[in-house]
Parts: C-alpha cells; sequence; structure tokens
C-alpha cells in the first residue's frame, strides 16, 4: 500500500463515519452541525452535569466558523428548542441551553444515537478501541507537525 493509499483510507474511514452522522441528522430535519449542537449539550448534561455550551466552545469543538454557528443557532433558536443567554460569568460570550420542550427534544435525537454509539464500540475490544484513538491522533499530531516543518522552512 503506497503512503497515498494509507492517506486516502484514513480519510475515507472519516468520511464514512461523517456520512453516517449526517444521514442521521438529515433523517431527523437537521443539518450535520445543527445535531451537534444538540449532541454537544446532551453530551455536557449527561457527563458534566452542565446543560449549556458557550457559542464559543461549540466553535472550538465542531471546528466551524462563528458566523456558521450563528446562523445555525438563530435557525434553531425559532424552533424553541434552545434559548442564547448572556454568560453571567463572562459578559462578551453567550450561554446555549436547551429550553424544557428542547430537552424533550434533544432526548429524541440524541440518547439513541449515544446508544448506537455505545453498541457500535461494544464490537471492539478495549485494547482496539484504544489503539484506534491512539492511531487517529498520532496521524493528526503528525500532520500537524508536517504541516508546522513546511511552514518555518
Amino acid at each position: 500500500m503506497t503512503k497515498r493509499e494509507r492517506v486516502d483510507g484514513i480519510y475515507e474511514a472519516i468520511r464514512k463515519v461523517n456520512q453516517v452522522y449526517g444521514r442521521w441528522a438529515s433523517a431527523h430535519g437537521l443539518t450535520l452541525y445543527e445535531m451537534q449542537i444538540y449532541y454537544r449539550i446532551m453530551e455536557r448534561s449527561l457527563q458534566k452535569e452542565q446543560a449549556y455550551i458557550t457559542q464559543k466552545e461549540l466553535c472550538d469543538e465542531l471546528d466551524a466558523p462563528k458566523t456558521s454557528i450563528n446562523s445555525i443557532i438563530k435557525r434553531q433558536l425559532k424552533t424553541g428548542y434552545i434559548e442564547m443567554e448572556v454568560n453571567p460569568a463572562n459578559r462578551r460570550e453567550k450561554i446555549i441551553s436547551l429550553t424544557e420542550e428542547g430537552k424533550r427534544y434533544a432526548k429524541e435525537l440524541i440518547l439513541p444515537l449515544f446508544r448506537y454509539e455505545e453498541e457500535a464500540a461494544a464490537e471492539f475490544t478495549e485494547r482496539e478501541m484504544t489503539e484506534v484513538i491512539q492511531m487517529q491522533e498520532k496521524f493528526a499530531d503528525a500532520l500537524a507537525k508536517s504541516m508546522e516543518k513546511e511552514k518555518n522552512e
């Protein structure tokens, strides 16, 4: 297998995963980014007991421009499922959270997805999952290092 074929294989695998999430979002009348807002808020509420996310955190976590995230948030505000407030801890930030109706909607949208992800992950041994994660991180680090080296030459 050539280096190009290996790189293409990595991107093909990533693309397939993204397609699966995209189909789930589309089946629920959402774009991938719209769905990911609900995903991130649900993830936080279950793991950190923090049922909100800042607009900046969304941009960082979704690797999306602020203008794109802002447009998506504005569309979702109209649904009545999310609300946006000024962060009392940092008045320059906006906090995005779910309304009561939004919590019900997000549970129906995201909790089955979490279950499917966990079922898929259960098909791998602990070691295999660790290796997948480590290899993906190693590739990302090596790619960044190569780009940085090129930039400094």
